[in-house]
């Protein structure tokens, strides 16, 4: 039996719509009207309906988000739930990462920067700064501990290295730990730029 020029006309508009549609759910039209008394009827037509799917609830707000005992992956990295939180401006070593001595050596720099992490939180809860947004799993944001600016924190010791989004205070912290040698940059030799010992840089 062949199908009808209206059959086809309907089959094609239905897959017209569904490759136009997106994430539109097609609908099939109703085979009676089931206005009530007194209301206007849908219109009629033999095309398919759609139903818009509901719009994503927008972010929340930014605001200071408070994580009692988070899991510290690195000495700049957080993971709460399903969530990554990366500490914002700076650039953190992996846990496992490896830096070099002056006997020809190595030490587990990555490893310390991590631990020392842990003995500078002590249980103390960490609050970052975001919108939160449902689907978002990683997250780079601004954090502290108490009143404690957790990534000046981090390069003060010398135990992260600035990264693109660092702030000039935050790259005048790290540059401070590197000429008093402290964290990551022991085995360095200081720079020309850094200021003898026992003198303060003009």
């Amino acid at each position: 039996m062949k199908a009808s020029a209206a059959g086809l006309a309907i089959a094609a508009a239905i897959a017209l719509a569904a490759a136009s549609a997106g994430a539109a759910e097609i609908v099939r039209p109703a085979d009676r009207d089931v206005s009530p008394p007194g209301v206007m009827p849908l219109p009629t037509g033999a095309g398919p309906l759609l139903r818009e799917p509901v719009p994503p609830r927008p972010p929340d707000p930014a605001r200071w988000r408070r994580y009692f005992m988070p899991q510290t992956s690195d000495a700049a990295t957080f993971k709460v739930n399903d969530m990554t939180i990366h500490v914002a401006g700076v650039a953190a070593l992996a846990a496992d990462q490896a830096c070099a001595a002056t006997d020809s050596g190595a030490w587990p720099c990555g490893q310390s920067a991590l631990y020392a992490l842990r003995r500078f939180l002590h249980g103390r809860a960490v609050e970052c700064f975001f919108p939160y947004a449902d689907g978002v799993t990683d997250v780079t944001a601004p954090c502290r501990v108490g009143r404690v600016d957790l990534g000046l924190w981090l390069l003060r010791n010398g135990w992260a290295r600035p990264d693109e989004l660092a702030t000039d205070a935050y790259r005048a912290a790290a540059n401070a730990a590197r000429c008093a040698r402290l964290g990551v940059w022991r085995e360095e030799t200081p720079s020309t730029d850094c200021p003898a010992p026992g003198q303060t840089k003009s």
